[in-house]
């Protein structure tokens, strides 16, 4: 180290005043983009070092070494360190009188004692060569706890460090007083002599200086410690450039991945590392890999805290370690990286805590620790600290530049908050810590459309109400403004209004859920919890001002007078007459008070009862959003994604998100629910039973003056009578005027006082009021589409009497504001009865008598009530309970039963007309059957097969089993093929067109490949390689034969390279790799893709779907078969007695198999075991184990999420392809490599049956090659009958023996084996036979009930040559 103090250095080293100043003013003004490129210590080249200062390669200068670090040039043994202008050191050779060079390398002396081979003096221990005076202020503050520590690293280190900085640039030196800035919380104050005002002293007097990597704020051999000298600069680095890389959430330029990068160094101001941030530095709490990885997933929101132990950080970081953290831009080889910028929340400046101010005044820093336990130690560095500081809260904003569409961010900024941690019980304290990531974008467009919208639904809702409050005054007859009035408005537009909140939070919330969720390129960004304020301010006046609603309802529902009105027609013949107008009148007789006790009962009933169901509603909205994890759809990611494992991260909900999506469940499942009441119209042969009713004045007259005796009972009391039986009697007079008035009237019984039906105009219903005037006759208007609100806001008026007529009684009530009352009308009439005006009875009860009544009623026992024979609604009905023994129905037309919509089951004798003829159950067996029969040459078959016949049932619609046939033309051999798809057909019908062009390419040997290779390169056309033998239902996908071709080409390329000339094709290796190729190019051409939309989405349907394949390849004598999955190929073998036994030719890949399922385990880890085979099926889902395509099971998870978010829609749409098999660690779990068997042909070897697993599921293999032995001979092996446990007497076992035999004789009508063969599949019963009635059953069964009892059945059965077998055999041993 140099001698002297720290002020006569820099008295000897002053600097220019312009040019600091001039360094300042381009700081300020010029905002440049900091982006550096990415070098590490490996990168530099023998003769350079790395900077730890500018993160850079340096090269050494003359007779100088790079240090054994790498981290520094050092000069040769002898040589001492010059200074030339404080930024470069020089080397020059000591002189012979002083050989050593000192420690710190600056200066020459004659040793004491011995020279060592470095060139320096060895000192006896425990002395060193000079030292430096301390007047310096190594205190650190603790403002939080409100005092300063003497730190002995400080005391130790500071002047050191800051001298050596200042006077021999030493990188190391510079670092680590830039480490004890930055333990001292970035803070500057009046002292210029703790580490940051001497670092700050340091810092100006290199502004003369040229800067690092280009960046004014970075100086030559210093840390980046700040943006400028001083506040206010942040607004210009946050929100001027944006970052130069562009964020995607889906579609091909997917990126979602944010690379963070840290320089790491020591306190010692040693650079150690690059460091990926992440767990283990920065994230302090523990987790799981997968979690801790979404919080570098662009668009989570993330944020985990958790407890830490004092102890266990006091053992985990002894010393702090310092981050400079970088976003890696990428770029491959030109890799860039962009500086954060780091706002340190416990600054302090002057005093002031200005980063907890306004951004403007904000101070920009780079380098933060995580937890110090050092700087707090006071007597000693290994003693016990007084005090620790921990980052408390960590949190990585990410800023969206306004307006973007394609996903462009503002640098992010990294907040970090320290907490001073006083050491009391190292082993009971504990610290919580936070690490979050958060995403914001400007909200002030977004909130000022919103209070746009309200702001003008609110006009419109303002005008809505006044119209409202003027219909309402209208219907009372007072031009008068009151408080009344005022009152009135003021509660319809608080119910408007509240309208007007529900309806903006709502679209609020499915704005946010739909452009945020469905995005490609980032463009929006969820609000941040403090920014959804506003929004959840918007639901409480929704939801206060709708309670002020509610209770005016509620008021007005509890201050009506109810009356009932029945109409049904009594049973009595008595009527008596009337005098209406003039004229005689017949009117029917009173009905029985039990009736009257009956409806006012169902009225108690009805009130409870809601055309929605709440219990349902509150069901079905939690089924969707917990039981199908619609809730899922709320979370604060990009991530549609319903069903999330619990190994991820799972980030919080957001408030928007969530009260969209439920408030929209809400709203649909209550549109969708259906009222189940029967419903009647009022008029004849109609539904509408719900009307406002506009009076006349002579009709309101009437009613006036009948109700003044009921209301007499509020007028003074001198003029009522002292009894209150009288009072009583009086009362009941009133109602029973009124009973008889009304109903005469709703029965036209009164024609001055009659009324009309009609319907409102268009711009009546949208301003809630009428434009006609009731002069002669009454209107009512129907008023089906009335709103709840209707029901409850009409009064009584002297010129307009208004009433709503309900009879919906599960929604709506009926009411009449006639006078300072109110009239309700109800009745419960079952639907489709048809109705006359005669059919009317009006019922009157009191209001103040109501509430009485209706206890004495609910006391009585139902069954007196149901004895009126009134019919209840069925949802009344249901809960009054069943009705038994019901007496003759009351009602003067009945309902026939051809009106009623019930479900009946059909007779036996009608069941009989389904049944299928012969002929027909023909057509259908027959429909896909196909035969090919060997060409012979000179009248002989010189082959080994005879032929084949195949044939199709499907169960599926469309069936997702495939066949093919095939001749190899440039090799001898033919191919037979069975191939069963499952999740669709696009798999097998790709097997069914391109394995046996992979199959017959593999064969060909090296020769024949060259000349297929040279015509495609002339353009000539090619000699055909197979002859398909297809029926003409099997067909060809003519848009991708380009695609296969070229995928099929690539592969004979290959061939041709790894083959030589000579090499014969062996064919256990060319059905292996024939297999094995094409389920790789399937997976392939749906990684890469199509330009072709129709193509792109075929083949992601074949690879997402799966297929297995039984393949036979027969050449001569040489049975081949190539079996993956669970079809299977059976040779039928006949013995010397004529019977036929079997012998299988491949084995299933089930769950069954037990070698299978050995395997399997096998290529995955132990622990999961128990996971990748369950419930006899691949991962619990896949049955086959072994298949093509079915890439679910191949794929990683990361690939399938990437190739389905780049596909087309349509896949998105389908659950299949988005469903993730539960317990997937370890892919692939499936494979296609085939098992292939090799079978020397005999000749007692008949036929060969490959069928796919319908066949087998239904028939035993002995089975199948008994009926085909019998089928193909002609000869029937009869075997005794079996009955099972069935009891039978000796007349039905004739029975039994005789059809069989009749059935026998016709059993060999089918032309074709194969159709023989699924005839006795679908067909047989319980005793072995076939029962036409059982197999016409199943073949008429609709399309989705057929699966439900048997599979796609896929049969090809190939017939064997004995006398050419046998030849070639005696050739073969000749």
């Amino acid at each position: 180290m140099a001698t002297g103090t720290l002020p006569s250095v820099v008295s000897r080293y002053k600097v220019a005043i312009i040019t600091l100043f001039l360094s300042v003013y381009i700081d300020i003004f010029d905002c440049q983009q900091f982006v550096i490129p990415f070098k590490s210590p490996s990168d530099c080249s023998g003769d350079e070092f790395f900077d730890i200062s500018s993160l850079s390669c340096v090269s050494c200068g003359s007779n100088q070494l790079r240090s054994t670090t790498g981290l520094s040039c050092i000069c040769k043994t002898g040589y001492q360190t010059l200074i030339t202008d404080k930024t470069s050191i020089t080397c020059q050779q000591c002189p012979t009188d002083k050989p050593a060079v000192i420690t710190d390398g600056f200066g020459c002396v004659r040793c004491p004692g011995s020279l060592s081979d470095e060139g320096k003096c060895q000192c006896p221990p425990g002395n060193i060569l000079g030292s430096l005076s301390t007047n310096v202020n190594p205190s650190v503050n603790y403002a939080q706890l409100k005092f300063s520590v003497q730190s002995a690293w400080f005391v130790k280190n500071l002047y050191s460090s800051s001298a050596a900085c200042l006077v021999f640039s030493n990188l190391t030196a510079c670092q680590a007083l830039g480490n004890m800035c930055v333990m001292n919380m970035h803070s500057f104050s009046s002292v210029s002599t703790d580490a940051c005002g001497l670092f700050n002293t340091i810092f100006r007097s290199r502004a003369a200086l040229s800067s690092t990597q280009d960046i004014s704020y970075w100086r030559v051999n210093l840390p980046w410690l700040y943006y400028g000298d001083e506040p206010g600069l942040a607004g210009r680095v946050l929100q001027t450039d944006p970052v130069p890389i562009k964020f995607s959430f889906r579609g091909r330029n997917k990126n979602t991945d944010i690379r963070l990068l840290a320089a790491v160094y020591n306190v010692r101001g040693e650079f150690l590392r690059w460091e990926q941030v992440g767990a283990g530095n920065v994230q302090l709490c523990p987790g799981t890999t997968s979690k801790q990885s979404a919080a570098f997933s662009f668009g989570t929101a993330y944020q985990e805290s958790c407890d830490l132990s004092v102890a266990d950080l006091l053992d985990a970081h002894p010393e702090p370690l310092f981050y400079d953290v970088f976003l890696d831009l990428g770029g491959g080889e030109n890799r860039k990286l962009l500086p954060l910028p780091t706002l340190v929340y416990n600054q302090q400046y002057n005093g002031r805590l200005i980063n907890q101010e306004s951004m403007k005044n904000w101070y920009l820093s780079r380098r933060m620790f995580v937890v110090d336990t050092l700087s707090g130690r006071e007597k000693s560095t290994s003693s016990l600290p007084k005090v620790i500081r921990v980052a408390s809260s960590v949190k990585i904003r990410f800023q969206l530049v306004p307006r973007t569409q394609d996903g462009q961010v503002f640098p992010p900024l990294m907040t970090v908050t320290y907490r001073d941690v006083q050491i009391t019980d190292i082993n009971a304290q504990t610290v919580t810590t936070t690490f979050a990531v958060e995403y914001e974008m400007d909200q002030n467009e977004a909130r000022i459309k919103t209070d746009t919208a309200i702001g003008v639904m609110a006009g419109v809702a303002l005008i809505y109400s006044l119209l409202k409050t003027v219909s309402w005054k209208r219907r009372i007859a007072s031009p008068l403004i009151d408080a009344e009035t005022l009152l009135k408005f003021l509660i319809f537009y608080a119910g408007d209004l509240a309208n007007v909140f529900f309806a903006v939070t709502v679209g609020t919330g499915l704005y946010w859920l739909i452009f945020y969720k469905a995005q490609q390129f980032v463009s929006v960004l969820l609000p941040l919890p403090a920014q959804e304020e506003q929004f959840v301010t918007y639901v409480g006046c929704a939801f206060a001002l709708k309670a002020v609603q509610f209770l005016h309802k509620l008021f007005m529902q509890v201050s009506i007078d109810v009356f009932f009105i029945d109409w049904e027609r009594p049973r009595c013949k008595a009527n008596r007459t009337v005098q209406a107008a003039g004229e005689p009148k017949r009117d029917p007789s009173p009905v029985s008070i039990w009736r009257t006790y009956f409806v006012a009962n169902e009225w108690n009933e009805i009130q409870t009862i809601r055309k929605i169901s709440p219990t349902f509603q509150i069901m079905a909205v939690l089924f969707f959003l917990e039981v199908l994890g619609f809730s899922n759809l709320a979370l604060r990611d990009p991530w549609p994604i319903l069903q999330r494992s619990s190994q991820e991260y799972t980030p919080s909900y957001s408030i928007m998100l969530r009260y969209g999506l439920s408030s929209t469940l809400w709203l649909c499942i209550g549109f969708l629910q259906e009222s189940l009441c029967g419903q009647r119209g009022l008029l004849p042969n109609s539904d509408t039973q719900t009307f406002q009713v506009s009076l006349t004045n002579r009709l309101r007259l009437q009613y006036d003056r009948i109700r003044e005796q009921i209301g007499r009972r509020n007028g003074p009391s001198r003029l009522m009578d002292t009894s209150s039986a009288n009072q009583f009697e009086q009362r009941a007079r009133g109602y029973q005027t009124m009973n008889h008035f009304l109903g005469s009237v709703i029965d036209h019984a009164h024609p001055d006082m009659d009324y009309i039906v009609r319907d409102k105009l268009m711009f009546e219903r949208v301003i809630g009021m009428e434009f006609l005037e009731p002069s002669e006759k009454s209107i009512f208007y129907n008023g089906n589409d009335l709103s709840p609100d209707e029901a409850h806001t009409f009064s009584d008026s002297s010129e307009l009497g208004r009433a709503l007529c309900g009879f919906e009684f599960c929604s709506k009530t009926f009411e009449s504001h006639l006078s300072f009352d109110h009239l309700c009308c109800c009745s419960c009439i079952q639907k489709g009865t048809k109705m006359s005006s005669e059919q009317l009875q009006i019922y009157l009860k009191a209001a103040s008598a109501m509430p009485v009544t209706s206890q004495l009623l609910r006391g009585l026992p139902r069954a007196k009530l149901l004895a009126s024979g009134l019919l209840p609604c069925q949802q009344h009905q249901s809960q009054l309970g069943p009705i038994t023994n019901r007496p003759p129905s009351r009602w003067p037309f009945h309902v026939s039963q051809s009106h009623q919509h019930s479900r009946s089951y059909q007779t036996t004798s009608e069941l009989r007309s389904y049944i299928l003829t012969p002929p027909q159950v023909n057509s259908i067996l027959k429909a896909n059957e196909y035969s090919f029969k060997v060409p012979e040459f000179d009248g002989k078959n010189v082959s080994s097969m005879m032929g084949f016949e195949s044939n199709q049932l499907p169960a599926n619609a469309p069936i997702e089993d495939r066949r093919s046939a095939a001749t190899c033309l440039q090799t001898r051999g033919m191919l037979l093929g069975v191939f069963d798809g499952h999740a669709g057909c696009a798999c097998a019908q790709a097997l069914s067109e391109r394995l046996f062009y992979y199959i017959a390419v593999s064969l060909l040997p090296h020769d024949t490949l060259c000349e297929l290779e040279a015509a495609v390169e002339a353009g000539r056309a090619l000699s055909p390689i197979l002859q398909w033998h297809k029926h003409p239902n099997d067909y060809f996908s003519k848009e991708a034969q380009t695609l296969y071709f070229n995928s099929l080409r690539t592969y004979w390329q290959e061939l041709i390279d790894l083959t030589s000339p000579g090499d014969v094709p062996d064919t256990h290796e060319a059905l292996l790799n024939a297999f094995k190729r094409l389920d790789n190019d399937i997976s392939l051409e749906a990684q890469v893709g199509d330009p072709n939309a129709f193509l792109n989405y075929w083949v992601l349907r074949v690879a997402f779907s799966g297929a297995t394949a039984c393949v036979a390849h027969i050449d001569g004598s040489d049975l081949y078969i190539a079996n993956s999955g669970d079809a299977r190929a059976v040779l039928g073998v006949q013995e010397e007695d004529g019977s036929f036994t079997a012998h299988t030719l491949s084995n299933d890949h089930s769950a069954q198999n037990e070698e299978e399922v050995a395997r399997i385990r096998a290529e995955h880890p132990p622990s999961e075991k128990k996971t990748v085979i369950r419930q006899d099926r691949l991962l619990g889902l896949l049955m086959p184990l072994r298949a093509f395509g079915d890439v679910k099971f191949k794929w990683s998870i990361e690939l399938q999420k990437c190739v389905l978010e780049s596909g087309p829609d349509q896949l998105h749409e389908n659950e299949h392809c988005k469903f993730i098999p539960p317990n997937y660690h370890t892919p692939p779990y499936l494979t296609a490599e085939p098992e292939i068997t090799h079978h020397k042909l005999r000749p007692q070897d008949r036929f060969m049956v490959i069928g796919s697993d319908g066949l087998w599921e239904t028939l035993h293999r002995q089975e199948v090659v008994r009926i085909v032995g019998e089928y193909i001979t002609g000869v029937s092996q009869r075997q005794p009958l079996k009955v099972g446990g069935y009891k039978v007497s000796l007349g039905q076992m004739q029975e039994l023996l005789d059809e069989r035999k009749a059935r026998e004789s016709s059993a060999f009508e089918d032309q074709n084996s194969a159709t023989h063969l699924i005839r006795h599949s679908v067909g047989n019963n319980e005793f072995g036979t076939v029962d036409h009635e059982r197999l016409s059953k199943m073949l008429s069964l609709p399309e989705e009930l057929a699966r439900m009892y048997r599979d796609d059945i896929t049969i090809i059965i190939s017939q064997f040559n004995p006398h050419v077998i046998g030849a070639q055999r005696q050739d073969g041993q000749s």
